[in-house]
């Protein structure tokens, strides 16, 4: 029986891992969309997908119900409360659960930074950064700007993470904002809204968010604040592909 996925996203990541997902046993529809509109509705009734795939970051959602989604099992990356409550009584594989996707994703945003950076055709050695958090992304990255000769400094507020970071040969500051110092430029990898106006008034170099939405910001405008999501799928969209495709098929039990 021919199995009918559906991959919907607006990177050239979903794009890839569409053509990875076809077999001769599969027939599979990309949909570059980056909300579940009334266009998402009707190609899913049309289409009458087994399978549908949706993006790390979460679609929009622009209708009061998903259509023709009973028999469907969904592959969902992050999911928020909205998104919760309309697959409630829906299959769900959420992928994000995989332990060696996450590590893999997070080596990939790693080096996707490195590569936005060099694209703006700056160097790494010398320069200082500082890190925010010290979970997976951050220890990739750290390990990655240390190995160019770039310094790097941790800057968080849980006392085992300093230690830990202290421990592998970071230097480390409490993130508040009367320990923030001039660097180069602040990486976020936090997914919490930290970024009140006091912190703000001290920050005075660039500030390049990768965390996941809505960023590190809160009810702060600042020219200087760049958010970078899903930098995998924008400059390794091929390798970004490979890792959500053996997740996925794990999951699946094709």
């Amino acid at each position: 029986m021919t199995e009918r996925w559906l991959v919907i996203g607006g990177d050239a990541r979903m794009k890839e891992l569409a053509k990875m997902i076809s077999a001769p046993h599969r027939t599979v529809f990309y949909k570059n969309a980056t909300a579940w509109d009334t266009g998402v509705n009707a190609t899913v009734l049309d289409f009458g997908p087994d399978h549908i795939v949706m993006p790390i970051q979460p679609l929009e959602i622009e209708v009061p119900l998903l259509l023709g989604t009973k028999h469907v099992k969904f592959y969902a990356g992050r999911l928020t409360d909205e998104w919760r409550a309309m697959l409630k009584n829906e299959r769900v594989i959420q992928y994000l659960e995989n332990e060696s996707f996450i590590w893999k994703n997070a080596a990939l945003t790693a080096e996707s930074f490195i590569s936005y950076w060099y694209q703006k055709e700056w160097t790494m050695r010398g320069k200082h950064f500082i890190v925010t958090g010290f979970g997976r992304v951050a220890k990739l990255l750290a390990q990655a700007l240390t190995g160019l000769h770039a310094n790097v400094t941790i800057a968080v507020r849980s006392r085992p993470q300093r230690l830990e970071a202290e421990l592998l040969g970071y230097d480390t500051i409490c993130l508040q904002p009367e320990y923030i110092k001039d660097a180069t430029a602040l990486i976020n990898t936090i997914p919490a809204q930290w970024l009140t106006q006091p912190f703000s008034d001290v920050i005075k170099m660039p500030i390049y968010d990768l965390a996941s939405a809505p960023g590190c910001c809160y009810f702060v405008t600042r020219q200087d604040y760049i958010p970078l999501l899903a930098l995998p799928g924008k400059y390794f969209a091929e390798d970004a592909a490979n890792l959500l495709y053996d997740s996925i098929m794990e999951g699946c039990e094709c």
